[in-house]
């Protein structure tokens, strides 16, 4: 009787243990406030019909107030070299009125031969946004000063975090 209590005891403490470890979550800020963002890309009037693309937008759980931007396109010209580039503003509510792309920009993403491409990006955030909330928006243009992207994604919501 003494082993079957021993046992049933290690059973529990082991299905505890899992639990807590299932929910201990990647090293990525929390969800709520929006920390992380993936971001679609979608054509714009000037972009391709088919073009499409996602940046996701994270940032670590680490002293750093450095985002992580993995940014993915497909359907665009092929062997051609885009900027990708963000707008914000600090009036929370849904609606990206920010036209402050980016300058400079985040980076730059060139396709293959298919017009698909990738690029790992990195974003430093001075300390003093800390807790600051803003409407973000991104797009993959051609040029530094282009009107408008040829990919551009809805608004989203971010809060820097540490």
């Amino acid at each position: 009787m003494r082993s079957f209590v021993v046992v049933t005891l290690c059973a529990v403490l082991a299905i505890a243990i899992l639990a807590v470890g299932a929910n201990a979550g990647p090293p990525w800020g929390p969800e709520t406030p929006p920390f992380n963002v993936e971001a679609v890309l979608e054509p714009t009037a000037i972009g391709p019909e088919m073009g499409f693309g996602l940046v996701k937008f994270r940032q670590p759980n680490d002293a750093e107030t450095t985002v992580h931007l993995h940014v993915w396109v497909r359907d665009l010209l092929p062997n051609h070299t885009y900027l990708v580039q963000r707008a914000t503003d600090t009036t929370v509510d849904d609606d990206c009125t920010g036209s402050n792309w980016t300058m400079p920009n985040l980076g730059m993403i060139t396709t293959d031969e298919r017009g698909t491409g990738q690029a790992d990006l990195l974003r430093p955030l001075p300390a003093s946004l800390l807790g600051t909330e803003i409407d973000i928006h991104f797009r993959i243009a051609e040029t530094a000063t282009a009107a408008s992207g040829v990919l551009e994604s809805a608004c989203y919501q971010f809060v820097v975090s540490l």
